[in-house]
């Protein structure tokens, strides 16, 4: 007689469990795409303020004909980002575009500080560093959002549900391999 109860107690217990999985997993993946699309947000944020620094780079036009093409190149590359599509390589460009940028802009102000714009310069400057730092915490927040989102889909009873139900793959974390590249140091098992 108990076992009439039994029975179907398990059973509802373990759906349930699979509901309550399942639902771990969807709200995971929304962590990641809500983080993705604040990335985005403050790379289009940066957009906003280019046109004010490109039309500052046309007065040092003379002196640094490649800091207009950089300010253009990363206009585009942020024209082309998606808010919903999260796909990692193209914020490994914008960010590459941003530092080429940054250097170059620093180096036109520094070498060319009588010209009359240049506090205007220096203060988009400031307001680009301003978004820079917002875009690596969200990059910050993203890779942790894709973290707990692929440990959510690979651990085991979760890998069980998601191949059942929510049928999610784990989604690539943003690594920019050129500030990988100049640490000189690539963390390893042994």
């Amino acid at each position: 007689m108990e076992t009439v109860y039994i029975l179907p107690g398990i059973v509802i217990l373990l759906i349930i469990i699979g509901i309550i999985i399942n639902n771990g997993i969807i709200s995971r993946k929304n962590m990641v795409v809500r983080s993705w699309a604040d990335v985005i947000t403050y790379e289009r944020q940066k957009n906003e303020t280019l046109p004010a620094l490109e039309a500052q780079a046309k007065d040092y036009k003379e002196h640094e004909a490649s800091l207009l093409t950089a300010v253009t190149e990363l206009r585009s590359a942020l024209a082309k980002a998606s808010t919903q599509d999260v796909n990692t390589s193209d914020l490994a460009a914008i960010e590459a575009s941003t530092t080429k940028l940054m250097s170059g802009f620093n180096i036109a102000v520094e070498a060319y500080p009588d010209l009359k714009q240049a506090n205007v310069t220096m203060a988009l400057m400031r307001e680009i560093s301003e978004l820079q730092d917002n875009i690596a915490a969200g990059i910050s927040i993203f890779n942790s959002n894709v973290e707990a989102f692929n440990t959510g889909v690979e651990i085991f009873p979760n890998s069980l549900v998601n191949s059942m139900f929510a049928r999610q793959t784990p989604y690539r974390p943003f690594y920019n391999e050129a500030a990988a590249s100049s640490l000189g140091f690539t963390p390893s098992q042994e």
